[in-house]
């Protein structure tokens, strides 16, 4: 393994990395002086070059724990009596005496608090699980770690809820469409505020049948999307709040409901067909409006679990003069067929419409097939509001509104849905909860396309005995990008896909019997410059009082056998400070306190030795007593080769080199290749003199003085 120098996620202070002539006397100092205006920073005396990591701006945040799950106002399906198990997945980047998990009860919620202490085991490794039982209402999730060294650190989910869980299905009067009075939601109504699907150039809707991307919860309001179909609040929202002021809980939505879908289009693609649209005349690919509806059952809801199925429909199917029979049959296979590829017998409640702008009257074969399916003995369907008597006649968008001086007839759908989803009938929806939970644990920090290696997971609950276990790669915006493995070893073989394109990426764990996703890992950066697999997942450094403390996290290695940590003074000679043994098949998180308060400046790395008696260290890291320099600092400068560094924070720019003429050289320039530097090289080699870098970036103009030998 070599020196990794790009991408190294450290949690915590900032960071950046230099190219360092060391000077005779420990490090080099700055000499700063004014030339044609411009600061420009020297170092003197030179005598090797040396890589390193250097902490400025440090300060009192260490960020050495992270909940990976749950997320931000994340709502688990409660129970008949009120509860719902919290699954909760973490690192932690440092060797805590203690870690203790506390679920607060916040926001008028005046049910008891949790607390829950991490096993040795999970301490060493530096991958926690817990589960908490908790009862409706909203929670702030803390975890909280000490140290016999005096530290305590934490990290907070602002909250997380106990509540209820709907998905909407069914037509364009039940997807939503902006622009028709919809209003915001309290902010005990929740979405997942995105959409997967696009309007092609055939005006064709486009969305994939693929694993669904991790999400992320927030309040619902009136121009949010609600993942994966829906295009405002619509009357959900009002319907989330008479729910929740019912009931003293959260309410979470998801709506796969899709425009111009009827019962046959249905009825074909969840058996096996694209599905054709009349309207447009083109069919739509990926088995959709179906593949939503079953991959938010098997990706969302069975994680989150799930009271019911909410479906409004049918203004369509009476528009096109189906019959009785067809609308029952097709409906009925949907239904069917979506608890077959879920795995699990979700409720589900039907909406009794038929009435368009079209067609101002109830067409009564589509309303007799509705009330037929609610009636199928153990079939699991039940009624829900009549729809037919709302805003008649309906406007010419064809859609429920709320428009000014008009009929506010969203607000009246979500009374008509609040009323039919009385206690009484509540209580024969029997709440579909997770049956396991996945924990995946610690991963690599940085990886290359094709790459292979192992991560460890636990799982808690009813999970099938060896069931197989599915790993997912995932974009760092949490999208599905491919399929990775799938078997039930545990520590899990993973190979990366070797067109892999450079970026950050995670992974995700996932039951396949049933599909059940589990947590979603920490970040790694995948580079095609890359050779070797750094399982340092975490390197850091803190004070501790006089002393200075450093830790580090291990993603597992099989080929690795000790780690021993280094330190050198002088920039040449390491000495060693600790060795450790390591496991195979677990991750493992490490500690020392070097107790050294006269020295300026203190250099660590990692010397890892491996099962075949092969040696390699890793990435170094420092912790000044002084700071670091300012912002717009070039590294070495003078430039004495092919590159140079800037340390430049904040916003995105751009960068061009001139000489002293005005003429611009080409440079390339990458903000990946270190952390918290910008890394230039220019394209041709550069005659000695002086140069100007101009910085543009949305704050304004910087320009820099470079000098080159």
């Amino acid at each position: 393994m070599s020196n990794f120098l790009g991408a190294v996620h450290f949690m915590g202070p900032a960071l950046f990395v230099f190219k360092l002539y060391w000077h005779d006397q420990f490090y080099a100092k700055f000499k700063r002086y004014r030339d044609f205006g411009e600061d420009v920073y020297c170092m003197k005396n030179w005598k090797f070059t040396f890589w390193l990591l250097f902490l400025f701006a440090f300060n009192a945040s260490y960020a050495q724990l992270s909940i990976l799950s749950p997320v931000n106002n994340q709502v688990m399906q409660r129970d008949a009596a009120g509860f719902a198990n919290i699954p909760i997945t973490a690192y932690s980047y440092l060797p805590y005496s203690n870690i203790k998990a506390v679920l607060t009860p916040i926001e008028g919620n005046l049910h008891s608090g949790r607390e829950m202490n991490a096993t040795p085991d999970q301490i060493a490794q530096g991958f926690l699980s817990f589960t908490f039982q908790a009862e409706s209402g909203w929670y702030q999730l803390k975890l909280i770690g000490t140290t016999e060294e005096g530290f305590t650190d934490s990290t907070v989910i602002a909250r997380v809820g106990v509540g209820e869980v709907f998905m909407v299905a069914g037509n364009s009067n039940a997807m939503g469409l902006p622009g028709l009075g919809a209003k915001d939601a309290s902010s005990n109504v929740i979405s997942f505020n995105k959409t997967n699907k696009i309007l092609n150039r055939e005006n064709i809707t486009v969305a994939p049948n693929q694993p669904l991307p991790a999400p992320t919860f927030e309040v619902l309001r009136k121009e949010n999307f609600v993942f994966p179909n829906g295009e405002t609040s619509w009357y959900w929202g009002e319907l989330g709040d008479r729910l929740s002021a019912r009931w003293n809980c959260p309410v979470l939505f998801f709506n796969t409901a899709w425009a111009a879908a009827n019962s046959e289009n249905y009825r074909d693609a969840a058996t096996g067909k694209d599905a054709y649209n009349l309207y447009v005349g083109k069919f739509w690919p990926n088995r959709q409006p179906y593949s939503n509806i079953v991959n938010t059952l098997k990706y969302l809801t069975a994680s989150t679990g799930v009271r019911a199925v909410l479906f409004s429909h049918g203004e369509n199917d009476a528009q096109l003069g189906f019959n009785e029979t067809n609308y029952f049959n097709h409906i009925r296979t949907l239904i069917a067929n979506s608890r077959i590829d879920a795995g699990y017998n979700a409720s589900w409640v039907l909406a009794r419409n038929s009435v368009s702008n079209l067609l101002p009257n109830p067409y009564l074969p589509v309303l007799n097939a509705q009330n037929r399916l609610t009636e199928i003995a153990g079939f699991n369907a039940f009624k829900g509001p009549y729809l037919d008597t709302i805003q008649i006649p309906r406007p010419v968008s064809g859609h429920f509104e709320s428009l000014p001086g008009g009929v506010a007839g969203l607000t009246l759908a979500a009374e008509a849905w609040n009323r039919s989803l009385a206690d009484s009938l509540v209580e024969k929806l029997a709440p579909i909860l997770p049956k396991y939970s996945i924990h995946t644990g610690v991963v690599p920090a940085l990886a290359f396309p094709g790459a292979a290696f192992t991560i460890p997971y636990f799982m808690d609950g009813n999970a099938v005995p060896n069931q197989n276990i599915q790993a997912e790669l995932l974009d760092n915006a949490g999208n599905f990008v491919d399929t990775l493995a799938t078997n039930n070893a545990n520590p899990i073989q993973i190979s990366l896909p070797r067109e892999l394109g450079n970026g950050y990426y995670r992974i995700r764990l996932t039951g396949t019997s049933p599909t059940l996703p589990g947590s979603v890992s920490d970040s790694f950066y995948v580079d095609k410059s890359y050779s070797q697999v750094d399982f340092v997942n975490k390197l850091s450094v803190r004070p501790a009082g006089t002393a200075i403390y450093v830790s580090w996290l291990l993603a597992v290695d099989p080929q690795l056998r000790q780690v021993i940590l280094q330190k050198t003074r002088d920039g040449i000679t390491y000495s060693d400070l600790q060795t450790s043994d390591v496991s195979p098949n677990q991750s493992q998180v490490f500690g020392y306190r070097d107790i050294d308060p006269n020295s300026e400046a203190n250099f660590y790395r990692l010397k890892l030795s491996y099962q075949n008696g092969s040696e390699a260290f890793s990435r170094v890291i420092t912790y000044f007593r002084n700071g670091g320099p300012p912002d717009f600092t070039i590294f070495p400068n003078p430039v004495n080769g092919s590159e140079f560094y800037l340390k430049a924070t904040g916003n995105k720019a751009d960068y061009a080199l001139f000489d002293m003429a005005g003429r611009e050289h080409p440079i390339r320039f990458s903000d990946r290749e270190v952390i918290g530097l910008i890394t230039i090289k220019p394209i041709h080699t550069l005659p000695a003199g002086s140069y100007i870098l101009k910085v543009t970036s949305e704050s304004g103009v910087v320009s820099r003085r470079v000098l080159v030998k």
